[in-house]
């Protein structure tokens, strides 16, 4: 069986145990059999060893994988809202629509603008 082999390494994201021991998310370009392929690699080092327990699936795929992983609920709840909130940067797009932790001015003027001026 052909090697593969990683030509460029695109982005990583890293998680340390401790000194020694990481995990990480990799977007790297693979080649193998003469084709190359962009894809993720999850791969892990422990004891300050590399070792080759590696998954590598292309960004599509592992939509789907995550998608039917929440399906079946492999992820607690919490690990789900935590997950939505680094993707909407940390704020809840409900709240940012009705102004809450805004400038505090949401309901400023607001019986002028439903009800239109006061008569005397």
């Amino acid at each position: 069986m052909a090697k593969m082999i990683t030509l460029e390494h695109r982005a990583v994201g890293s998680f340390h145990w401790d000194e020694r021991d990481e995990a990480r998310i990799e977007r790297n370009l693979f080649a193998l059999n003469g084709d190359t392929w962009e894809g993720l690699r999850f791969c892990k080092n422990r004891n300050g060893r590399h070792n080759r327990v590696h998954l590598v699936i292309g960004e599509a795929e592992f939509v789907d994988l995550f998608r039917d992983a929440v399906a079946k609920g492999v992820f607690h709840a919490e690990t789900l809202e935590q997950l939505r909130a680094i993707l909407t940067g940390g704020q809840d797009p409900l709240l940012e629509v009705i102004g809450v932790a805004q400038d505090g001015q949401l309901t400023k003027d607001i019986d002028s603008e439903l009800y239109g001026e006061e008569s005397r």
